[in-house]
């Protein structure tokens, strides 16, 4: 799933919470995505995280590379010594939170979906094309109404 940004274009779910999640691990931290046209040699990998107080690069991931791998990667920039053990540490830790993360995305839209629920006075409600009880019990799928002629 894709999400709007800013500038227009659209931005994978995945990668807009590893965005959200480096800025939770570290304040001067940004996952930045670089367009075909301004990549030079230095930065010919499209995602990069730049340290925001000097504006310098701390690594390049590339296209290959999913928000748990950048994660991981950021976490093993952090460790002293560069162990097999710290790597997979680093790895499971940035799958962790990047769930975590996911799942409080989704407790927050049932919440705002309860509160809809409650707040409605009608019989019967739909809510994501479904039909649900004055007692707010699932009855089925709404059914659009045709004509036929």
């Amino acid at each position: 799933m894709f999400v709007p940004a800013s500038d227009g274009r659209w931005i994978d779910e995945n990668f807009a919470r590893l965005a959200e999640v480096i800025k939770d691990y570290d304040p001067s931290l940004e996952l930045r995505w670089i367009p075909h046209d301004q990549r030079t040699r230095d930065d010919k990998e499209p995602y990069v995280i730049v340290d925001s107080r000097n504006n310098l690069p701390v690594f390049y991931a590339s296209e290959l590379d999913t928000p748990t791998d950048i994660l991981a990667k950021l976490f093993e920039g952090d460790n002293k010594n560069g162990n097999v053990l710290s790597r997979l540490e680093a790895r499971e830790s940035a799958v962790k939170i990047l769930e975590a993360k996911q799942r409080l995305e989704s407790y927050e839209e049932a919440n705002d979906v309860a509160r809809v629920f409650m707040q409605s006075p009608l019989n019967v409600f739909k809510h994501n094309n479904k039909k649900f009880d004055e007692q707010r019990r699932f009855i089925g799928p709404a059914i659009e109404r045709t004509t036929i002629l």
